[in-house]
């Protein structure tokens, strides 16, 4: 089945909800939460997920492009989009993962395709080490934890003194030079990506969400799961990011026991969004034929 190529801008208003318990809390007493989706097309289950400060925005045009051949479900993550923010939850990087895990299960599915971005790809390697027969071909975009080519704001969020007064003074302006460091198309950055970026954080709960996010994340126990883990991966990565630098890609290589890698010209860190139809072709190949397709 063909579609119509349309680009997908995230709302309330669109997708569906459902709604998950979150992990960690025995005896039936956890908070629960609600998960925005969308999800569009027929065949396998393709499982998209996005990284911190984002939502499912990001796939929009990779989305009807994977839908031709896949039932595509992009979700926005526990604290982001227009998912729910639970008070309870550590944002912790087994809590994100136990949570997308979680989403799967509450779908009635018993295992997927995915394709996770940055750090939200971490939390997708994360999940697939711990639960690893809920994963087929796993793909993942640059991966990797914080670094000091982001901007010092969001390095300063992580800190536990300095974190709160960030949170309270993160605006538009800080959005902006944030996704300014993701493109290597500078004209990608155009108002509207801006708005829509803008929306889902202009909250003191999506900041909330974004701060503990980055407090408690822990790359050295994605890197640690990934060195006696079986399962394999996909891993690419923008020649050109300025965010998770491409040499940043021999520390994958040291872990992944059964990975595959390719880079990507001419692409920064958001090459999900600057080169949509060249990606979903390679995650397909992946899917259909492994290394040999790509």
């Amino acid at each position: 089945m063909a579609y119509l190529y349309r680009p997908i801008v995230n709302s309330d208003l669109i997708g569906e909800k459902l709604t998950i318990q979150l992990p960690g809390f025995p005896g039936g007493k956890a908070e629960k939460c609600s998960i925005h989706y969308v999800t569009l097309g027929e065949g396998e289950p393709l499982l998209l997920v996005h990284s911190l400060g984002q939502s499912l925005y990001t796939w929009r045009d990779m989305i009807p492009l994977l839908a031709e051949k896949y039932n595509v479900i992009a979700l926005d993550l526990v604290g982001f989009g227009f998912s729910g923010r639970p008070v309870s939850m550590n944002y912790s990087m087994d809590e994100m993962a136990d949570a997308l895990v979680e989403f799967i299960k509450t779908l009635k599915l018993d295992h997927v395709h995915a394709v996770g971005a940055s750090l939200g790809g971490m939390y997708l390697l994360r999940a697939m080490t711990r639960f690893p027969e809920m994963f087929d071909k796993v793909t993942v975009l640059c991966p990797g934890g914080i670094t000091k080519q982001m901007p010092k704001k969001i390095r300063r969020m992580a800190a536990p003194f300095l974190g709160p007064f960030v949170r309270e003074g993160y605006t538009k302006k800080d959005v902006r030079e944030a996704l300014q460091l993701c493109y290597y198309d500078s004209t990608m950055l155009t108002k509207e990506v801006l708005n829509e970026y803008f929306e889902t954080l202009d909250s003191y709960s999506s900041r909330q969400a974004l701060m503990y996010c980055l407090r408690n994340f822990d790359e050295e126990l994605v890197w640690e799961g990934l060195k006696t883990s079986e399962h394999p991966a996909f891993v690419l990565w923008g020649e050109e990011d300025r965010i998770q630098p491409f040499e940043n890609l021999e520390k994958v290589q040291a872990v992944l026991r059964r990975g595959e890698f390719f880079s990507v010209r001419n692409a920064g860190h958001f090459f999900q969004e600057e080169k949509a139809e060249l990606l979903s072709d390679m995650v397909d190949k992946y899917i259909l034929y492994g290394e040999d397709g790509v």
